[in-house]
């Protein structure tokens, strides 16, 4: 194992961000990018052993300050999405930053994704980035410090650890919003990739994309994936949620969560056979496959990010969990903090 670490590029306010490559024994690599603590690349072979880039995303400092759907970033304070009402933690409602249509809060605000976090070595396979969320940012109690851990080993796993600790009680659900193309990040569209979600239930959201507080079964629905199937094949189903959602972008209940680390996705796509099987010790993940991206944003070598490119899986706490009682609740405080761990696992067969 080794880690380089190079000069990715200066920030329009003139910061220097800087980028770290581990690489493995066997030439596979994956690259950081501290702003927006963002994994930026992860170059795994495929069943020949040719080694290519398996994520979407920006080859640019210019192209990643454009970034306007989180390719790669780490996302908080609160991932997801939160209802316009806003949380109400400790008997006070706090009236947080409503960045889509002035209705609804979007992932934080994208605080975390627009900054320049701290970064070190930690050891031969191993960089940690370090960002302090200050008091009252974007409405949310509390200062929180957190730190984000990337790893990468010899058998092409990249693993990301969390520890993000505030200072009182406050909403926290960081995730990393990696959108991923195993035939290669310029492989065009992903609904032939084979998906298989380790979830037995869903949940439903309204027109504004907000969970209902529903939380239904997928058996019988086009948001079955127990069994292995191509992401497109059910994708076009006469379902009012794959309206809603202009496809597949909901959170999905991982079957027999318990807090400890377990299997939730396996992802095969056929013409590279490469496979992903990600792990999680969180109780959901967030299934988008791209439904926005439109082409208008340059992305890697120069080429437009176009519809259905990429598909995310984000581990994460119930989107607006704190607004609904059937959901677990992403509070935390300094004796309890938010600690969690994910894994993508590269293989081909």
């Amino acid at each position: 194992m080794k880690i380089e670490r190079t000069l990715y590029g200066t920030t329009r306010e003139g910061v220097e961000v800087p980028a770290f490559t581990i690489t493995n024994a066997k030439g596979a690599y994956i690259e950081l990018v501290a702003y927006g603590a963002t994994l930026n690349k992860i170059v795994v072979p495929d069943r020949s052993g040719a080694l290519y880039d398996v994520l979407v995303g920006f080859d640019t400092m210019e192209g990643q300050e454009l970034c306007t759907d989180s390719q790669g970033r780490t996302v908080g304070r609160v991932a997801n999405r939160i209802a316009g009402k806003g949380l109400t933690i400790g008997g006070r409602t706090y009236p947080i930053t409503k960045n889509v249509n002035g209705k609804i809060t979007l992932h934080g605000n994208h605080e975390y994704e627009t900054v320049v976090w701290d970064s070190e070595v930690v050891d031969a396979q191993s960089v940690r980035f370090t960002y302090q969320s200050p008091d009252g940012s974007e409405g949310f109690p509390g200062s929180v410090r957190n730190e984000v851990t990337f790893s990468f080993d010899d058998n092409n796993a990249v693993t990301i650890r969390y520890a993000c600790t505030p200072d009182c009680e406050t909403a926290i659900n960081v995730t990393n919003h990696a959108y991923f193309n195993l035939e290669g990040f310029d492989g065009g569209q992903i609904v032939e990739h084979s998906m298989q979600l380790f979830c037995d239930a869903y949940t439903p959201t309204d027109d504004a994309a907000i969970p209902t507080g529903e939380i239904r079964a997928v058996e019988g629905t086009p948001f079955d994936f127990r069994t292995p199937k191509p992401i497109g094949r059910d994708v076009g189903a006469d379902d009012e949620q794959l309206r809603i959602g202009r496809g597949y972008d909901h959170n999905f209940q991982i079957a027999g969560y318990d807090g400890t680390l377990r299997q939730f996705a396996r992802v095969y796509e056929p013409k590279s056979g490469r496979v992903m099987c990600g792990y999680t010790d969180l109780p959901g993940v967030q299934f988008y496959i791209g439904n926005f991206m439109d082409g208008t944003q340059v992305g890697k070598a120069g080429k437009p990010l176009c519809y259905r490119q990429g598909f995310c899986l984000e581990t994460q706490y119930f989107p607006d969990a704190l607004n609904h009682s059937e959901f677990l609740p992403c509070l935390f405080t300094k004796e309890r903090p938010f600690l969690s761990t994910t894994v993508y696992q590269f293989s081909a067969e």
